[in-house]
């Protein structure tokens, strides 16, 4: 007997049974003539198929390779959908340009570079290598800082950034998104200037640029526009609804060479990106910018309940600006999702840390769990509840809470109002004062060991002369902090000390350093809300190292392959996942949805859309805890209402449920 072996890409013939894989809006997606197209794919509706048999089908029609442009989000995701099509077809798709925009841009602009006085061989610039020559720039521009402090690289990469993938003016942006670093507006503009001189000169360019020289070769050199026109007769595009302004304009401008053979594919009631740059009319107005647009809507969901479906749709169908559309489910009934109202940010953890437990007794692993929030910072209480009952979880919206940079910056102003010859304290707080570097922290700390007292002998007068004359004004700053700090030791709960960080000079250290402010702001906020149950600084800082030797622990026996671990993520960083049970938490008003977004235009929409992916990532069960006490800074113990977004739901489709008094396990002193 002979064994036949086929090898891939050996010409064998292309077998797709359309009518088996593939539902009937699917297929009308996939077969679909020329023109410009519009895939709305709901949550769980069989995007990724659709996307990679349309593929295969154009190349079972003798398209060639070569001719087809995939660009998707992630290089991971075009890869599997390429690696699909060549199981599908036999055919070996090395010659398909697959990819994100970026890497696609670098491909096209190594064979163009000379166009625009480029060597083909010129040099990507990673973020670190941006944030170095940032650095660089800010030298040179010798940016005079006396009582202020200048927005550290990362920051300036990132307004830069920004406004680049937005279209705005520097102007604007530094306004809308760091009003505390107006003042230093024309020395930001200046430094973009240098830094957009300096990589020119290099003959590099970075992420942005990829985008940037793109769009420049098809606006200046009608010529290569024509020709990469011709030679993509098929472009499509994954995640649409992600897309920024200089994206849309690039495929937008080839698919109008190439007879508008373009397929854009999304999910509009998924945009939550804004805050990346993202431009929801991208998705929303392609049908007004691309006359005779063929729209197509997937609309059977094969991922969750009827129920659960039910609850999402009532939701989203809130929104205005949108392609409405209703999710139906394949699957049989199941369980309604439900409501759960508890006391406080404390019960909540507690319910959800007993209830993970439950289900697991119940047969479900960890790891078919998660716990989904509007901000890493919900995640606070809950985070210390898992490891005191060693719950192990894998966080997927950042480093664990205590963990963080500037949660230990605050934990040290602590540590040194507790314990006045903690060395490490000292030394991190000495290296948060401006123009202070290793060698001067050293002389510090050497200089407060010898005394009785090295909080008394660092607000001395006479500490000054250790420091470099540039350093003075910013430790004199640091002094008055101190000594407030003390004051308030004295006879306020460690929970108001950790806010009273955020009244000091501290804040504008961290507006300076580090990205996402306000973020971090909430952060420290939560960290206050976890330090109210203690008594005393010392029962806290016990606490803290407690939590932190449990953590290791945790990461020993979380080394093993087996190990399970509940996953905790923002919304933002669970789309396009899923998981069998998910708990939404902080669902109350003034937490999801977010204070700040809801001042942005359709900021509403945009956070009804985050709570629609938050509810569409779960199979069979979906819980929704919402706090009725507000225990945060900005609160002196106020009444929570439910989320809106809670609210507006018919409470048929919900069940709501009813929390006893459970031990919440947080020690009084």
């Amino acid at each position: 007997m002979v064994r036949t072996f086929t090898l891939s890409g050996s010409g064998s013939p292309i077998a797709l049974n359309l009518e088996r894989d593939l539902n009937e809006p699917q297929r009308a997606a996939v077969t679909c003539g020329d023109g410009p197209k519009l895939v709305i794919a709901g949550a769980g509706s069989g995007k990724t198929r659709t996307i990679t048999y349309r593929v295969a089908y154009l190349m079972r029609k003798g398209v060639p390779p070569s001719s087809i442009l995939l660009a998707t989000f992630t290089n991971k995701a075009a890869r599997e959908m390429l690696t699909r099509v060549e199981a599908l077809t036999g055919t070996n798709v090395g010659k398909v340009w697959g990819g994100t925009f970026h890497a696609i841009g670098n491909r096209i602009l190594r064979q163009y570079a000379t166009l625009l006085e480029f060597a083909p061989t010129y040099t990507i610039l990673d973020e670190e290598d941006q944030r170095d020559l940032l650095k660089v720039c800010v030298t040179e521009a010798k940016v005079r800082v006396e009582d202020k402090r200048f927005p550290a690289p990362a920051i300036l990469q990132d307004l830069i950034s920004f406004a680049f993938n937005t279209r705005q003016a520097l102007e604007a942006v530094i306004e809308q998104r760091a009003p505390h670093f107006l003042e230093w507006t024309g020395a930001i503009r200046a430094i973009e200037a240098r830094y957009q001189a300096r990589k020119r000169s290099a003959q590099a360019m970075d992420y942005d640029d990829l985008l940037h020289y793109w769009l420049l070769l098809l606006q200046e050199q009608p010529q290569v526009a024509q020709r990469l026109g011709r030679q993509f007769r098929y472009l499509l595009v994954d995640e649409y609804q992600d897309t920024n302004t200089i994206q849309a304009e690039i495929v937008e401008r080839l698919a109008a060479v190439n007879g508008r053979n373009l397929m854009v594919v999304g999910d509009d009631s998924q945009s939550i990106y804004a805050f990346r740059g993202a431009n929801y009319d991208n998705i929303l107005k392609f049908p007004e910018r691309n006359p005779g647009t063929e729209i197509f809507k997937l609309e059977i969901n094969y991922r969750s309940t009827p129920e659960v479906l039910a609850f999402t749709n009532a939701s989203i169908h809130h929104n205005e600006r949108q392609h409405h559309k209703t999710l139906t489910a394949t699957r049989p009934a199941g369980c309604l999702p439900v409501a759960v109202p508890v006391s406080d940010v404390y019960q909540e953890a507690a319910f959800v840390a007993q209830r993970l437990l439950q289900l697991r007794d119940e047969g479900i692993p960890l790891r078919d769990m998660a716990v989904l929030y509007r901000a890493h910072a919900h995640s606070t209480i809950l985070q210390a509840e898992l490891i005191r009952r060693n719950i192990p979880y894998e966080i997927r919206s950042g480093v664990r809470f205590f963990e963080q940079a500037h949660i230990k910056d605050v934990v040290a102003y602590l540590k040194v109002l507790d314990n006045p010859f903690d060395e490490v304290a000292w030394r991190r707080l000495f290296l948060m004062v401006s123009r202070i570097g290793n060698v001067t922290a050293a002389r510090l700390w050497e200089e407060l060991s010898q005394a009785a007292d090295p909080r008394e002998t660092v607000l001395k007068e006479s500490t000054l002369s250790i420091l470099p004359a540039a350093a003075r004004p910013f430790f004199k700053q640091f002094q008055h902090d101190l000594r407030a700090l003390r004051a308030a030791a004295k006879d306020h709960p460690p929970g108001e000390l950790v806010a009273a960080v955020l009244q000091t000079g501290y804040l504008d250290h961290l507006r300076a350093r580090y990205d996402a402010a306000q973020s971090r702001v909430e952060d420290i906020e939560q960290l206050a809300v976890f330090a109210r149950p203690y008594a005393t600084l010392q029962a806290l800082l016990s606490e803290l190292v407690l939590l932190g030797e449990l953590y290791g622990q945790d990461v020993v026996a979380g080394s093993a392959a087996d190990t399970e671990r509940v996953i905790l993520s923002t919304v933002h960083q669970a789309k396009g996942l899923e998981w069998r049970v998910v708990f939404a938490i902080r669902m109350c008003e003034g937490e999801f949805p977010s204070p700040i977004a809801l001042r942005e235009p359709d900021g509403e929409e945009e956070e009804r859309r985050i709570f629609y992916v938050a509810a569409t990532r779960a199979k069979d069960e979906l819980y929704l805890t919402h706090p009725l006490m507000d225990y945060g800074p900005r609160a002196s113990n106020l009444l929570l209402q439910p989320s809106r977004f809670l609210q507006e739901v018919p409470f048929t489709l919900y069940e709501q449920a009813e929390v006893e008094e459970l031990p919440q396990g947080f020690p009084s002193d």
